[in-house]
């Protein structure tokens, strides 16, 4: 009310100071309006307050709503954690009855109580190893009670793997030297241990508590469960896994023990084994003796090492016949008890089980398939490296460096390195059926050159020099044996009956081959690299400068003259000569083939991206070098040898003339030989020497060629590049001349005579007829021989072709002559015109060229 009426005092006080009072207003109505207005204005703030307070309470609501939404929350993890941390429980305590089943089964055992004991604890270990696996992802919330509890089972299970593993590599040491105790020194040995292992031995014994059998097959299956534990401990279980670099296999690291042993004792041992029987000769020769045992050292561990793996059957027989087929059979097994054990054990219905035991082993058993052999290799390599490094080789004073007493212990060194790297490999592409690329990068042997030859770059150039002065001095020695510039006696018809290739050729390929397996030694990319800089490419340029001079030499003896024959000497000259370049440039092809693939390699340990291949230009080089010896080859024998000495450069100067020279005017001429231009057409007086060298040289080629035929070698296909290359490139040649003729780009035959033209086209189609082996296509004989049977035709399909020419144009069939222009002009008019011409058989032919010749054709 008080403010109500303070308001009503401020309006009146604000009326009075406007305007005056009117007395004529009704005062009490004016009260009244003015009382009205006030009360809106108290409902409107009113209002406003209430919907703060309604905004207020809602808020408070979501809030209280909020925290019930949490509390169920964490009751349901909680009540999570209570199924989990039960059904664990439930896991452990019907493991821990069953174990006091079995104990009060076997009962107190005085004889062979171990046996029973390690039954036992196997046991055990394998069924507290797959509960494990089976709730890996429990391990992952160690704040939970469930967590808690898997923690403390994970530390007991490795506490007992431990035990249980040092007491079954015990008896697996016991069982090895009863049963075997020659192993590895004989392959008798080697046959009873996988005898022992093989399936029907284990169908026999697997009744016999305490065998031998019985107790690899417990190492085996703590083995595969220990590593599935470790497995579902490190990361979830999807994708490809790895081997980790410490991983080792208990079940193949005792059957290396004894080879291990022996090795230690024959290498390592200064009063011991090799060193003792090199120093018992004399007390003053003691240290020379040990140098000198010192010097065979890699070829003697080497040595000793394949013997063990091969002749007395440590790899053969006990890995892959003995080993590995036990393994899987266990592996087997191991995933039977899984299933059984899970659906026993386990909820399968609970939704937060992690993943099953036996999927855990399935991808163990991908992992496990032939990793025996694989990891047997792989430890001999590291005794190998171990025996090297001990004995400090390639690192005295007397075998490496400027005081070394002889090189060629090192270069002997480092040959045995790269030998027993490839055995190595080799052993392992035959065990995987030649598909390494699916074995773990960390099972594979340790490499010998990466180890002692790559990370000293001095040693490794040194030895590269080495290596390539020595094959450069092997190809220097093949070429002055075997080359025909360095033979006493020059005749080449001596040569005829050599190889179709050169002997220096194979000796290159072999020289290639083995840099090939050298530079794949290297599991390091710069060194490959540095091995194909400093001794691949040396070599290819030698062989290619052996072959330039070889090439020289045998250009002089092709165009050496003979007394009696004006062309190339006698026909036996002409062939040997043939023939010799014919197997020079074959040499060379197959030379190049064998540097490219020398640089093909397949290398599983690498992933690297290999760059641009640095023997590139190399390889160019020699397929260019080829090239240019047939070049070569042709040029010389159609510009000097038939075109200056067989006369066919007489022939192509007055052929125009005599194409182009009138019928009458003919027996006008002095000394023009009569004949019958209608009915015996013979060859050109011209082309009669011509014509002989080259089919004396085209059959040379098809000689060499027959001779690959009865060939039955992977090379013989690359063997027919020389005498095919000759062919084709010879038919190209004297085709351009004939060509030249017939199409007259000189503007030396006007005219076109038929009787002319019926003798070039005798004469052509002659020397067509020799190329009948070349595999070209259409080329400049081709051509040449359509041109002249253009030339050669009669009047009357001569005027219908040039009728029907003149019709697409809409020409006179009278006019004097066709322009190309007219037909050029119109796409589709071009188009049907050579269509027209490919009908009438000259469609080798330009339509510019044809239309010229029916031109000139008078």
């Amino acid at each position: 009310k008080k403010r109500r009426n303070n308001s009503m005092i401020l309006l009146l006080r604000q009326g009075a100071m406007m305007d005056p009072i009117d007395t004529a207003i009704d005062p009490a109505a004016e009260l009244a309006k003015a009382q009205s207005h006030l009360d809106h204005l108290i409902q409107l703030q009113q209002k406003k307050e209430a919907e703060a307070t309604d905004e207020k309470s809602h808020e408070n609501n979501t809030a209280a709503k909020d925290d019930e939404a949490t509390l169920l929350y964490k009751r349901a993890v909680e009540a999570q954690d209570d199924i989990q941390f039960i059904q664990l429980q439930r896991a452990v305590i019907t493991l821990v009855n069953n174990t006091v089943k079995s104990s009060q089964r076997d009962g107190t055992v005085n004889e062979g109580g171990a046996e029973a004991a390690l039954s036992t604890a196997k046991d055990q270990c394998i069924s507290l190893g797959l509960i494990l696996i089976r709730h890996a992802n429990h391990h992952r919330n160690n704040n939970s009670k469930t967590g808690q509890l898997y923690a403390k089972m994970l530390a007991w299970y490795t506490n007992l793997h431990k035990d249980t593993r040092q007491m079954t590599c015990h008896l697996f040491r016991a069982h090895l030297q009863k049963e075997a105790p020659e192993y590895p020194s004989n392959l008798q040995s080697s046959t009873v241990i996988a005898d022992t292992f093989s399936p029907s031995s284990a169908k026999q014994r697997q009744h016999q508590q305490g065998s031998w059998l019985e107790v690899a097959r417990y190492l085996i299956e703590i083995q595969i469960v220990h590593d599935a534990v470790q497995m579902v401990q490190s990361q979830p279980i999807d994708g490809k896994k790895h081997l980790s670099p410490q991983w080792r296999f208990d079940f193949v690291d005792e059957l290396c023990r004894p080879i291990a042993e022996r090795l230690r004792y024959h290498f390592l041992g200064e009063q011991s084994g090799l060193f003792t029987a090199s120093s018992t000769s004399s007390s003053g020769g003691v240290e020379s003796d040990k140098v000198s045992t010192m010097d065979r050292l890699p070829e003697w561990l080497f040595r000793y090492l394949r013997e063990i793996m091969d002749n007395h059957g440590a790899y053969s027989v006990v890995m892959i016949e003995g080993a590995q087929p036990l393994i899987d059979a266990v592996v087997d097994s191991v995933l039977v008890r899984a299933q059984c054990l899970t659906a026993a054990v386990d909820d399968s219905n609970a939704s937060d089980a992690g993943p099953s035991a036996r999927d855990v082993i399935i991808q163990l058993k991908q992992m496990y398939c032939g990793l025996s052999s694989t990891y047997f290799l792989r430890e001999i390599s590291r005794m190998a490296r171990h025996a090297l490094r001990a004995n400090s080789f390639l690192n005295h004073p007397d075998m490496v460096g400027s005081e070394c007493r002889d090189r060629n212990i090192a270069l002997r060194g480092i040959e045995q390195l790269f030998l027993f790297d490839d055995l190595l490999k080799k052993k392992i592409e035959s065990d995987q059926e030649g598909d390494p690329f699916g074995i773990d990068p960390i099972l594979y042997p340790v490499r010998m050159t990466d180890t002692f030859l790559t990370p000293r770059e001095d040693l490794l150039l040194w030895w590269m020099g080495d290596e390539r002065d020595m094959a450069i001095v092997r190809l220097q020695k093949c070429a002055a044996s075997t080359l025909s510039q360095t033979e006493d006696d020059s005749s080449p018809t001596n040569t005829a009956n050599k190889q179709l290739c050169p002997p220096i050729t194979d000796l290159f390929a072999a020289l290639l081959h083995s840099s090939r397996s050298k530079a794949n030694s290297f599991s390091d990319l710069r060194s490959q690299q540095m091995y194909a800089a400093n001794v691949v490419a040396p070599i290819c340029s030698e062989y290619l400068e052996l072959m330039h001079g070889e090439a020289t030499f045998l250009r002089q003896r092709l165009l050496a003259r003979d007394a009696k024959k004006s062309y190339s000497g006698s026909d036996e000259m002409l062939t040997a000569n043939v023939l010799e370049w014919i197997s020079l440039i074959s040499g060379v092809h197959v030379a190049g083939h064998a540097v490219l693939r020398s640089q093909i390699t397949h290398d599983a340990e690498s992933a690297q991206i290999r760059p641009d291949n640095p023997m590139d230009g190399v390889i160019k080089s020699i397929f260019a070098f080829g090239d240019a010896m047939v070049d070569e080859f042709v040029t010389i024998f159609v510009e000097q040898i038939m075109m200056e000495r067989a006369k066919l450069a007489v022939y192509t100067m007055r052929a125009p003339f005599l194409i182009s020279e009138h019928p009458h005017e003919q027996h006008e001429r002095r000394g023009q030989r009569e004949k019958d231009v209608k009915n015996t057409l013979t060859l050109s007086p011209d082309l009669n020497d011509s014509i002989h060298v080259l089919s004396v040289t085209l059959k040379a080629c098809q000689t060499a060629a027959a001779k690959v035929d009865s060939m039955d070698s992977r090379t013989a296909e690359m063997m027919y590049f020389g005498s095919q290359s000759i062919e084709n490139s010879l038919s190209h040649a004297v085709g351009c001349k004939f060509l030249d003729i017939g199409l007259d780009p000189m503007g030396m035959c006007p005219e076109i005579y038929l009787e002319g033209a019926k003798q070039f086209c005798h004469d052509v189609c002659s020397f067509k007829h020799l190329f009948q082996h070349t595999t070209l296509g259409e080329g400049p004989m081709e051509r040449a021989v359509a041109a002249s049977r253009l030339m050669s035709l009669d009047e009357s399909p001569l005027t219908a072709l040039r009728d029907a020419l003149c019709a697409l144009i809409s020409s006179d069939t009278g006019s004097e002559a066709l322009f190309i222009s007219d037909f050029a002009a119109d796409s589709r008019l071009l188009q049907e015109a050579e269509s027209m011409l490919n009908a009438k058989g000259f469609g080798s032919l330009a339509l510019e060229e044809a239309v010229s010749i029916i031109n000139r054709r008078c």
